[in-house]
């Protein structure tokens, strides 16, 4: 009885410490969001209206730093400017701007000529300062990216735009279709070269940067090509994606995976997906050299030059057919089918990514980042050495087959507490389980048709793994996997856990997705 005691004092003083350290975390955070420049918080953008943030945040666009309205010289942490047309306002004129500037249209009648959308963004120094009419003008298209320098107004200016720099990634606003505030159709440009980017972010990835992502596309692009998909579903945006394009997928691999499930749906259309890393572990994004996490600074011309010259990689699809075993309400559940790119695995990383994806719901955790997703698995992990999550002889409660569906192979397993199924040399934020260690393998691939299958022991064999000083239980490759489970064990695929209950769990080949590798770009 003493020892149970003991035991659970050890506990106890483990999940204080912890609270302890997340809550001083957390609360650093609080106080550095009110005294950071970092004014990328959450706005609601609509079609019709403008989008205001802080002056400070886009430096991929030009735009003025005194008021339009009134002529107001602003500071960083007070000025306005419109994310997609680049207008600036003080606190006091935004409200009104609206009645005297437009934002730039997304979508236009195809039977009248679209003009360029000037914007004033700063005036040029006169030689006779008191002079008013020797003052020059600069002057923003948020269209083509052109500035010109005028010392007349030439907003109302009727010149045509033909979208220069971009016109080949951009969906001008006369191939847009709404209908009730929503997009129905986009017409295609009879020209080979135009092939639209698309972008796609997630607010709810590990690194809190989708509003950067979204902020700085809108104003290059056509602002419907820029889609929060926590608004709006990636299967939504398919429905009026043109036949031909690319794009970029700004999340997780969660994220990743979502997109591709959507694009699925519609196969008459092609677009290769390249990704903008910005979530935890980001091994898809690591493996395609699109590297491990985003830069500091976010450079939107870079990003799409570097879209621009990627290559298609073929990647393996799996389909995980789900069968539970236990019945409700005197009926068996209904089969659960989802789709893998990197990994499936049961066990140990399961729960502790299962603890991680719980901890993130909190109310605090929108102050986060990725250093502090970091701290959190790595504590859960270390939580998990003491209580295994019900993960401990995993071994006994699995018989796994590989091979053939007529006549597949018994799988011997160790003591273990996780069984993984990779498709990329990557899991746990960048580890390669497949090559690890001195034994000659064969060589892993992401379009072969096979699955990489192993195995590891517990979580302090996951931080071995993480540091390069052990190697996991390397079982074979195979082209379909058969799992029963007996008993309840954490699952996740591609980063989505959950608690499953027995079942039989079906690992087949199902086509493949077409991503972009980067071509010149750092890779993890």
């Amino acid at each position: 009885m003493e020892d149970i005691f003991k035991l659970n004092d050890v506990f106890f003083n483990y999940y204080f410490l912890t609270g302890g350290l997340f809550l001083s975390y957390l609360i650093y955070r609080i106080l550095y969001s009110f005294i950071s420049d970092n004014n990328y918080i959450h706005s609601k953008y609509t079609i019709r209206g403008h989008t205001w943030r802080s002056i400070e945040c886009n430096k991929s666009i030009p735009y003025n730093i005194y008021c339009t309205v009134c002529g107001k010289l602003m500071l960083p942490l007070v000025g306005l400017f419109c994310e997609c047309c680049a207008v600036t306002a003080c606190q006091r004129c935004h409200c009104t701007i609206e009645k005297r500037f437009k934002c730039k249209p997304v979508s236009w009648p195809s039977d009248k000529p679209f003009h360029h959308h000037w914007v004033n963004v700063g005036t040029v120094r006169a030689e006779n300062p008191d002079n008013v009419e020797d003052t020059i003008k600069k002057y923003f298209c948020c269209w083509c990216q052109r500035t010109k320098l005028s010392n007349i107004d030439i907003l109302n200016n009727s010149e045509e735009c033909d979208f220069q720099k971009y016109r080949n990634i951009i969906i001008p606003p006369a191939c847009v279709q709404i209908e009730k505030g929503l997009i129905t159709n986009i017409k295609s440009i009879q020209d080979t070269n135009w092939e639209p980017l698309i972008i796609l972010a997630n607010r709810k990835s590990g690194s809190n940067r989708s509003d950067e992502v979204l902020s700085i596309f809108r104003g290059l692009l056509n602002p419907i090509q820029v889609v929060d998909i926590s608004v709006m579903s990636p299967a939504s945006v398919v429905r009026w994606l043109p036949n031909r394009c690319r794009v970029l997928a700004a999340g997780g691999d969660g994220t990743v995976a979502s997109v591709l499930n959507a694009l699925q749906s519609a196969p008459h259309i092609k677009a290769p997906v390249a990704i903008l890393p910005m979530g935890t572990g980001n091994d898809l994004s690591r493996v395609l050299g699109w590297g491990p996490t985003c830069s500091s600074h976010l450079d939107a011309h870079f990003i799409i030059a570097s879209i621009k010259q990627a290559e298609e990689q073929v990647l393996d699809r799996w389909k995980v057919t789900i069968k539970p075993k236990r019945r409700r309400l005197g009926r068996l559940r209904p089969d659960r089918v989802l789709y893998a790119y990197n990994y499936a695995s049961i066990g140990v990383d399961a729960q502790v990514a299962l603890d991680f994806h719980n901890a993130r719901r909190q109310f605090l955790y929108r102050y986060a980042s990725r250093t502090l997703n970091y701290m959190a698995y790595a504590f859960l992990g270390a939580g998990r050495w003491l209580d295994a999550g019900g993960c401990a002889g995993l071994e006994r409660r699995l018989r796994v087959r590989v091979g053939g569906a007529r006549d597949p192979l018994p799988l011997p397993l160790p003591p273990l507490q996780a069984l993984v199924a990779l498709n990329i040399p990557s899991w746990g934020a960048g580890v390669h389980l497949w090559g690890m260690g001195k034994e000659e393998v064969p060589e892993q691939s992401i379009n072969d048709g096979k699955l990489e299958v192993v195995g590891i022991s517990s979580s302090i064999h996951i931080a071995r793994l993480q540091c390069g000083l052990a190697e996991p239980f390397r079982f074979t490759q195979a082209s379909r996997v058969k799992i029963d489970m007996e008993g309840s064990c954490a699952m996740q695929v591609d980063g989505e856990p959950w608690m499953q209950g027995p079942a039989s769990i079906l690992i087949e080949h199902s086509g493949h997705s077409i991503m972009l590798r980067a071509i010149n770009r750092r890779s993890d």
